[in-house]
């Protein structure tokens, strides 16, 4: 009897067990989309704006991911289909499908491309986003660390299919400034916030175009011409805004009049002085400065975010009163950095700060102007180089000039949704110590230990 009883109760907690994980199966599957990142730095966490984004999807997109399939891109496909399938469980409205770039050369021919893609189709338009442009090495690569900014990219693009609206940002060409060509992947990210680029040569063209949202006037070495002035001139009292950032130039002091009266029509002032912050720089030199950021809707989600631009020769900037415009300082240096003036000695890697003829800091390195009815209007800095390829990753470069770029078209639902970074795998070297203590414990005491768990529940029942 005893031993019926036994065995019942054994039946009873089985039932109950498998009950309880039934009901516990049915409530979580009742909770949709809830899962639980645990990884340190929520690697599969979608970002607020990408929530809010797949919220406001109102037509089905179907999200085709084009791959290419061989062993070296196993795990970088498993990411982009991952990251797709995030999006989809969040929508009914998104259906993802994923195909074999090489089975499907139609696919290839209709949407025009030669390499592994994901595509956004609703209805008659799609956008189309490039998989190897998601990957990039984080660090110096060795260990195989890499940065995947998908996200930031498949909901750019999901917000930009929606609507046929674009911008127009024309950059100034002709004084030596930084191209489009040096800055591919700026073009790229501005492209995908449906804001198109194109360069002015505007000497020979006599005006700056009326559909132009932007003009920009990047790292000039040589000064616009007084024709010129006067054409950027009519374009801004038309309506026109302005990014204009300064690029380092050994004879700027003598030879910008009309750059440097083109900034001072919005109140700020070029002191001709290349910042040098022993505080803040860094580990390339004090020519490289991480600046403060000032209050400002361009700067603040970045500052929360410790998201700091790395600049590079930077020129200092101060203002003048004036009573058309609103300045908000946008960065500035450390208390303990200074503008050198003598650029004669600082290209002879000498430079000493003379308190009586160079600027001192804190200084002032970009300012926002606002017309008085809070309307942006220019956009003035003292550096250019982190715009271009090979320094735009760095720290919160990109970041900063797409905040720049949405606040002057006013594009309140611009991205700034930082890259994940995944860490590469790293190689642990024993010792011989090490490596038997391992095969040890491994191979023989845990095993052990179970086996001597098991022969002491048989015992018991057997006492039973």
């Amino acid at each position: 009897m005893k031993k019926w009883l036994s065995h019942t109760n054994s039946t009873v907690l089985s039932v109950a067990v498998i009950g309880i994980f039934i009901l516990l199966t049915l409530f979580l599957n009742s909770l949709g989309g809830f899962q639980l990142d645990l990884t340190s730095n929520k690697q599969y966490t979608l970002s607020d704006q990408s929530l809010t984004a797949i919220k406001n999807v109102q037509d089905d997109v179907n999200i085709l991911v084009l791959i290419v399939e061989n062993a070296n891109n196993t795990v970088l496909n498993r990411e982009v289909t991952d990251m797709v399938e995030e999006y989809t469980k969040r929508s009914n409205k998104l259906k993802m499908k994923q195909y074999n770039l090489t089975q499907e050369p139609a696919l290839a021919s209709k949407y025009g491309i030669t390499g592994s893609s994901i595509v956004l189709e609703q209805g008659d338009r799609y956008k189309v986003v490039d998989i190897a442009g998601l990957f990039t090495a984080y660090g110096d690569g060795t260990d195989g660390s890499y940065q995947f900014t998908g996200e930031e990219k498949l909901t750019q693009a999901l917000m930009n299919l929606s609507t046929t609206e674009t911008q127009k940002m024309v950059f100034l060409t002709g004084h030596e400034e930084l191209s489009l060509n040096q800055m591919g992947a700026l073009r790229s990210s501005l492209e995908q916030n449906n804001v198109t680029t194109e360069e002015l040569q505007l000497n020979q063209a006599g005006k700056v175009p009326e559909d132009a949202d932007v003009l920009a006037i990047i790292g000039p070495q040589r000064d616009v011409s007084d024709a010129e002035l006067k054409a950027i001139r009519t374009y801004m009292n038309n309506g026109g805004k302005l990014l204009v950032s300064l690029g380092f130039a050994e004879d700027m002091k003598s030879s910008w009049k009309n750059i440097d009266a083109l900034i001072a029509d919005y109140g700020v002032v070029d002191e001709h002085a290349v910042m040098v912050d022993n505080k803040q720089a860094s580990t390339m030199g004090p020519l490289w400065v991480v600046p403060e950021y000032g209050s400002h809707a361009i700067t603040d989600k970045l500052a929360e975010n410790k998201l700091y631009p790395m600049l590079s020769l930077s020129i200092a900037l101060s203002s003048k009163e004036q009573d058309k415009y609103n300045l908000s300082p946008l960065m500035y240096s450390s208390s303990d950095s200074y503008g050198e003036k003598y650029i004669g000695g600082l290209l002879q890697n000498e430079t000493n700060n003379d308190t009586a003829v160079d600027v001192q800091g804190p200084v002032e390195l970009g300012y926002a102007v606002d017309t008085k009815d809070g309307k942006p209007k220019a956009i003035i800095l003292g550096s250019s180089i982190f715009m271009q390829d090979s320094e735009i990753a760095s720290g919160g470069n990109r970041d900063l000039i797409l905040n720049i770029v949405n606040y002057l078209i006013e594009k309140e639902d611009g991205l700034t949704i930082r890259p994940r970074v995944q860490e590469g795998f790293e190689i642990a070297y024993l010792n011989g110590k090490q490596a038997r203590t391992i095969f040890f414990a491994a191979i023989v005491v845990f095993p052990l230990i179970f086996v001597v768990i098991g022969v002491f529940l048989w015992w018991r029942r057997r006492r039973v």
